[in-house]
This record gives C-alpha cells, sequence and structure tokens, in this order.
C-alpha cells in the first residue's frame, strides 16, 4: 500500500466499518486526561493537479511523541519521511527542517490549550534560532480539538482562535485560525466508546504559511476535519483532516488552480491503529 492510498481520507470510512451511532444524550467532553507519555503517528499529503494530471505531489509521515519531564511535556518527531514527486521526474527526499529534529518543551492543559511551547535547544545555535515558535501548536491543533469550558448539548457549536508570529524567522508568517467545533453522536467501534468532534477552520496568513509547503499564502485556506476522542481514556484517538490553499505564480502557469492536502493521525496503541493494523 502506497503512503498516499494509505492517507486517503475514503480510508477513515473503511476503518471504522461497523461502527454505530449510539442515542446517548452525554454531554461535551470538557476536560482531557492526558498520560505520562503518548505518541501520535501522522500521515500527510499534498496534490497540484493541471489538465494533464498530476503536477507535484508532496508526502509525509512521521511520529509526534509527547512524554513529562517535570512539570511539562518533551515533544519530538521520530521517524521522519519526507518525499515529492514533480512527473515525469522519479521522487526525491526532502529535507528536514528544524522543526523535524529538535525538541520542544510544552504545556498542554485539560482543554487541549497549549499555553507554552518553546524549542529545547541552545538559542546560539544557528538551527535553534530558525525553528518556528507556532510549529506545534499549529500541528496539534489539528489533533487536539479545543474544549468549551461548560458541557454542551450534542450538535452544538463553539469557537476557538489561534494567533501566530513566526516573523522573526526566515520562513516565518503570521496570521490567525479561526476553528469552529461541534460535537456530534457517540460512535462505538470494536466495543470502544468515542465522542466524534467536526471541526471547520479558515486560516489566515500573511508572508510564508508555516507547515503548508512553504506555499505564501494571500487569502482563506479553509479546512476541515475530524477528531474521535476515546470517552474513557479521555484523549483523542484519530483525527482526519483535509483543505486546499491556492496555486502560486508558478503552478498557475501551469494550469493549477490549488494544491489541495489531507491527512490523518491516530494514536500509538489504540484501538484505532490495531484497525488500521500496520502500514505495507
Amino acid at each position: 500500500m502506497t503512503l498516499t492510498k494509505l492517507i486517503g481520507i475514503g480510508a477513515v470510512a473503511a476503518s471504522l466499518v461497523g461502527c454505530r451511532d449510539e442515542a446517548s444524550l452525554s454531554p461535551t467532553p470538557t476536560a482531557y486526561l492526558w498520560p505520562d507519555s503518548f505518541a501520535y503517528k501522522m500521515e500527510f499529503v499534498a496534490e497540484s493537479r493541471g489538465k494533464s494530471g498530476l503536477v507535484s505531489r508532496y508526502e509525509e509521515r512521521k511520529e509526534l511523541v509527547l512524554a513529562v519531564r517535570d512539570d511539562r511535556y518533551l515533544a519530538w518527531h521520530d521517524s521522519v519521511i519526507k518525499e515529492s514527486l514533480t512527473p515525469p521526474r522519479n521522487g526525491v527526499v526532502e529535507p528536514y527542517v528544524p522543526e523535524d529534529t529538535v525538541h520542544f518543551y510544552v504545556t498542554l492543559n485539560r482543554r487541549g490549550q497549549v499555553t507554552r511551547s518553546e524549542p529545547g535547544c541552545d538559542p546560539a545555535l544557528v538551527s535553534c534560532q530558525q525553528v518556528l515558535p507556532s510549529a506545534l501548536p499549529l500541528e496539534l491543533m489539528r489533533l487536539v480539538p479545543r474544549l468549551p469550558v461548560w458541557p454542551l448539548p450534542k450538535g452544538a457549536a463553539w469557537a476557538d482562535t489561534l494567533v501566530f508570529d513566526d516573523t522573526p524567522r526566515a520562513r516565518g508568517g503570521r496570521g490567525s485560525i479561526v476553528t469552529t467545533y461541534r460535537a456530534v453522536a457517540d460512535t462505538a467501534v470494536a466495543g470502544t466508546v468515542l465522542w466524534r468532534v467536526v471541526w471547520h477552520s479558515t486560516r489566515r496568513t500573511y508572508g510564508v504559511a508555516p507547515g503548508l509547503l512553504g506555499i505564501t499564502v494571500g487569502m482563506p485556506v479553509e479546512e476541515d476535519g475530524v477528531v474521535y476522542i476515546d470517552k474513557e481514556r479521555q484523549v483523542p484517538v484519530f483525527a482526519a483532516w483535509a483543505g486546499a490553499v491556492a496555486a502560486p505564480p508558478a503552478l498557475r502557469a501551469m494550469g493549477v488552480t490549488g494544491t489541495g492536502f489531507r491527512g490523518r493521525a491516530y494514536l500509538a496503541g489504540s484501538i484505532v491503529e490495531r484497525l488500521l493494523g500496520p502500514p505495507e
């Protein structure tokens, strides 16, 4: 199985065969119960297509690990694989960016908010000076919905805004992401009851868009996602998202109007990983 097929949004439905919606009217979750250590296996692909077919494709696979150190988490990426393809040329391995290799010190509260994130490296090092401060919070927001302060009825919506500013860095931009969340009916997967939270976000970025192939964004980027939260463990176990961004001038000249992207992440050791099985 190729990475592209593996992370297709259609695989989300296939992996949840046998699920059923419950009539339970239990309230929206308002707190997570974070373990001392946990990891998410993440997969991402972005494709640009023109009239003649595929113009370019970028694929990424990695693991995000978090482990308690004193009163906060130490977070880092492991097993990072980054590849790109521009037909008819063969695919190439893409180099790492500083965020791929550096450790972060992170404070993650029970509502899913990153209240503090800083690189765990020597600030005198050039590579440390290039790390985008918002990299980890932007990554986690797709995996961890911000929970409301008070319980909400099923179907009720709530919103959250994340403002970022990486302009002191050469690759950095600034902007905001407004996300609207809605909890829908509970779902049972192989005997495990999950909360299902759907979300829609609008990202407005000025300068270089962090984490999105370095594309300069001059208009809002719309994105949709879903997260499943284990009701007993009180931790997200699966997330999937998809969106699109306007093509830069070089690609528009080739007939490309935009780049579509999609991804997914699942908690290592969870019921979702057992259902999906190991990648081929």
